[in-house]
This record gives structure tokens, sequence and C-alpha cells, in this order.
């Protein structure tokens, strides 16, 4: 859960941010609704895992962000994302899958080249086939 520390300094960023003539003009419930918005929609960090850190590399630096947790934002999803996330999700599988069957292929060819013979007497017929590729 997020604490009142950083949410209070989510808060200040954004009234710094904001325009000072703009920020004046604002009653007060105009702020207590534009704090609640930024409270509601997770621009104040509530993650379970949350690691930020910066890393010299030659000169410069450069930032690595991890963030784990719940999705507590409250956004209107369109109607589409059930399916586009369906059709991503099928394809991150199929591609898990090609990727874990490559590299049990890899596997199998470097085991077969090496000579290392798990089951004696039997084989696959893979190394046969890959070895008949290269000739």
């Amino acid at each position: 859960m997020s604490t009142p520390v950083k949410e209070n300094k989510t808060v200040t960023q954004f009234y710094h941010a904001l325009d000072e003539q703009v920020a004046a003009e604002l009653t007060d419930t105009q702020k207590q609704a534009i704090e609640h918005a930024i409270k509601s929609v997770g621009l104040v960090h509530r993650h379970g895992v949350d690691v930020r850190k910066s890393l010299p590399w030659f000169g410069k630096r450069y930032y690595l962000v991890l963030l784990m947790g719940r999705d507590r934002r409250h956004q209107l999803r369109p109607s589409e994302s059930k399916w586009a996330n369906f059709v991503v999700t099928s394809l991150m599988i199929v591609g898990l899958l090609a990727l874990l069957g490559l590299s049990f292929l890899a596997l199998y060819l470097i085991k077969s080249a090496m000579g290392i013979d798990i089951f004696p007497n039997y084989s696959l017929g893979i190394w046969d086939w890959f070895k008949g590729l290269m000739q």
C-alpha cells in the first residue's frame, strides 16, 4: 500500500510542474478532485515489487525499473481489448512453446553431435536427418 509521504510527493511534483498562475486560480474543491484523480489512476506508486536503480555506463547514466503488482487503476477498457488480449496471449504462448521446442531440438542436436547416447539402441532420427541436410 502507498504511504502518505509518497502520495504527497506525487501531488507535490504535479503542482511543481503546473504553471504557478494556474495553480493559484484553482479552488480547494478543484485541488481535491485533482489529487483524487492522481491517486486513482495509479500515478502514486503502489507496487508489491518496486525496484528503481540508476546505473553508470561509460560516462552516462541509465535507469532500470522493475514494477510488479496488481492493477489498481480505474480506467475504462474498450470492448475490443478483451479480444486483443486473447490474441496477444495466444501468440505469446505459441511463441514460447516454439522457443521451448527449438531449445530442446538444439540441445538434442548438441547431445547427438557429442556422441552422448542416453537411451542405447534408440534414436529419434533427427540427428541422421540433420546430418543429411549438411551433406
